[in-house]
């Protein structure tokens, strides 16, 4: 395959799919290998999607780091800057399986369910001013805890949807996040315009091999604080620094990705919130 994806997911119907994701979300057909049940997709944001059928088991040795699997299920995100001419084409080609969300913050998800059961979210992200993104981000820890005001131990194991995460293992995993944005962080403020090269991580090996089905979460909740408070120090300490960049890689081999300042803060601030509402969902299920 000529410039290897970085995620895959598995299809039910590679034919099938295809179709839905080029005639309906308009990406781009790079390149299909039926008889190794594999295609390769550009996604509208230009980044490649590895599609490949059930029995192909060895999908991470088709794919560059950070070698992304994601099942039927889960949601993928796409930024765009506006959604209304993809939205009025998905009516009239007859998609029903499609809705529309605004947050309180004011950001907009079209919500679009393919064949297989993945969720594609095409997300109009909200326009920050440096204040007003220095005041969300130092407010995470804090909607962190309203989103999990009044929920008892027992609780925290509830799941949205079974084999999705429960409360207890998103808050692991947003600990672990948050604390691997320090560095990348530190080193833009620091030295912009270096490469930064940190090792990707397999998110599920992660979950089980330190536990976080069962582990409390106090530790983590402290840990997320801790280092957000830090970052919304050096924000306020090292003002002008919103468009600095690095180029981001997994191994020094790969082209990596520039990323800004405000580019990192934003992704904080979105998958932390993502994350929340999938909790907030998971209370809204079990009547939490």
């Amino acid at each position: 395959m000529p410039n290897k994806a970085r995620a895959a997911l598995t299809v039910l119907d590679l034919e099938t799919s295809i179709a839905f994701y080029t005639t309906l979300l308009n990406f781009e057909l790079v390149e299909s290998q039926p008889d190794m049940g594999i295609a390769s997709l550009r996604a509208s944001d230009g980044e490649l999607l590895l599609l490949a059928l059930p029995h192909q088991t060895d999908m991470r040795g088709l794919l560059d780091e950070p070698r992304l699997v994601f099942k039927p299920g889960d949601t993928l995100d796409f930024f765009i800057d506006t959604f209304e001419t993809q939205q009025a084409r998905l009516v009239e080609d007859g998609l029903t399986d499609m809705r529309v969300e605004e947050d309180e913050r004011g950001e907009r998800k079209l919500l679009v369910t393919d064949p297989n059961g993945y969720h594609f979210a095409f997300v109009i992200p909200v326009k920050r001013s440096p204040e007003a993104m220095i005041t969300a981000y130092a407010g995470l820890s804090d909607d962190i805890a309203a989103a999990l005001d009044g929920l008892s131990e027992a609780d925290l194991d509830l799941e949205r949807a079974p084999n999705e995460w429960s409360i207890r293992q998103i808050i692991h995993h947003l600990a672990l996040s948050t604390s691997l944005s320090l560095m990348s962080i530190e080193t833009v403020l620091v030295n912009p315009g270096s490469v930064f090269v940190r090792p990707p991580y397999d998110q599920e090996k992660w979950v089980e091999g330190l536990d976080y089905k069962h582990r409390p979460i106090g530790t983590s909740l402290a840990l997320i604080r801790t280092v957000q408070d830090h970052i919304t120090q050096l924000l306020l300490h090292v003002p002008d620094s919103w468009d600095h960049s690095i180029v981001r890689k997994f191994t020094t081999e790969d082209e990596g990705l520039t990323a800004t300042l405000s580019d990192m803060i934003t992704i904080q601030i979105e998958h932390t919130t993502a994350h929340l509402d999938e909790i907030r969902q998971t209370r809204k299920i079990h009547h939490r």
